[in-house]
């Protein structure tokens, strides 16, 4: 019974090391998950639909994906950067109205590891977000709010369509700041993560609702070592 004990510390000895921060070492941390978003807010002006029309904006779910380097700054405290992609926007209950952009996003954070020899880690930082592709559903009919086509007339006296960005495309603000809050376990150096992104700047311009981001994401990553510096 003893050595059956003895092995087990060993082995939760073992399965620890690999959760521990030193001070210079870097790691790199591939990940994909589930993302959660949704907006503050309602998506239009309900007072402007026929009969009760319910406005609420709900959730959408959709892929995440990215890569966070960490380098320790102490023991047991870290800082990470990366770049993510996540799809965040919103829609109605029923689906007939609909926006989602596309995000690539900059998160940097402290990582503070509150249990030496244990894989739990908390974090928090900043995150900016640029904004790529994006698309509204009204009423059930798909547009396109990146371009629009139109006819141009070149030097040659020719006309030949080219793509513009479209009047609702100026609408939405390019990038984005938000307050990235986190919680992750680390195992054999595979990371699972809940994290939070509490959005501060609204997604349109113009919106009288002044809605922003709230997106809940929810990854598995594997950790990489790549030694100190």
């Amino acid at each position: 019974m003893k050595k059956l004990f003895a092995l087990a510390i060993a082995v939760m000895a073992t399965i620890n090391a690999s959760a521990q921060v030193e001070e210079g070492d870097w790691s790199v941390t591939p990940k994909f998950g589930v993302n959660i978003a949704d907006m503050t807010g309602k998506l239009l002006d309900e007072r402007k639909a026929e009969g009760t029309y319910d406005a609420t904006l709900r959730p959408i779910t959709t892929f995440t994906g990215g890569v966070e380097f960490q380098y320790g700054l102490a023991d047991q405290v870290g800082l990470s950067f990366g770049l993510m992609y996540a799809r965040q926007g919103s829609k109605t209950k029923d689906d007939l109205f609909r926006v989602s952009m596309d995000y690539f996003n900059i998160p940097i954070m402290v990582n503070v590891y509150p249990i030496r020899n244990f894989g739990l880690s908390v974090k928090a930082g900043v995150q900016v977000g640029f904004l790529g592709h994006k698309a509204m559903k009204i009423d059930g009919r798909e547009y396109n709010a990146d371009y629009t086509r139109t006819l141009w007339m070149n030097r040659w006296g020719r006309v030949v369509p080219v793509y513009v960005e479209s009047e609702l495309s100026k609408q939405f603000n390019k990038v984005d700041f938000s307050i990235p809050l986190a919680v992750s376990y680390e195992l054999y150096n595979f990371t699972v993560e809940a994290r939070f992104n509490l959005g501060l700047v609204k997604a349109m311009k113009d919106d009288p609702e002044a809605s922003k981001h709230r997106v809940w994401q929810f990854t598995l990553g594997y950790k990489i070592p790549l030694g100190d510096d």
